[in-house]
């Protein structure tokens, strides 16, 4: 959509040198060569999709590398995906999210380590929850 193409140009017109930003399909994962530093996951219109994405690109990630998920806590099938994976994974640490825009960072977490995130990230559901509620009485208005 047009705030996905918005982001990518505005990615692009900031990359360093060295830094290389590609948009490629969920399914384009051999299109890329190599370890990912960054990646951005789009709002996925299907669970399945979003959950494919988040596995198998994730796993590209480096330790440290950074991801950030567009639709996190707003568009239902991404969100079950994203708890489904790697919210509920040991590999990442949830950092925090701006409106739906969740950012996760690839590290190894302890035990207590994941308590916390899950904690951090199950606070994210009302919020999700009450916007599921306003978009549905929206749609219901509009009727």
């Amino acid at each position: 959509g047009h705030a996905t193409d918005d982001a990518l140009r505005s990615l692009r017109a900031g990359a360093r040198d060295g830094v290389t930003v590609v948009a490629v399909p969920p399914g384009g994962l051999d299109q890329v060569d190599g370890p990912i530093d960054v990646l951005f996951v789009g709002r996925c219109g299907r669970y399945s999709t979003a959950v494919e994405a988040l596995e198998r690109w994730g796993a590209r990630v480096v330790p440290g590398g950074t991801l950030f998920i567009h639709g996190a806590f707003a568009a239902p099938p991404l969100t079950g995906a994203l708890l489904r994976t790697v919210g509920s994974s040991p590999a990442w640490r949830y950092f925090g999210r701006d409106e739906e825009l969740a950012e996760y960072t690839r590290a190894q977490l302890t035990t207590g380590e994941r308590v916390l995130d899950a904690v951090a990230q199950v606070a994210q559901l009302p919020a999700f929850a009450r916007s599921l509620a306003r978009r549905r009485a929206q749609r219901l208005r509009s009727r």
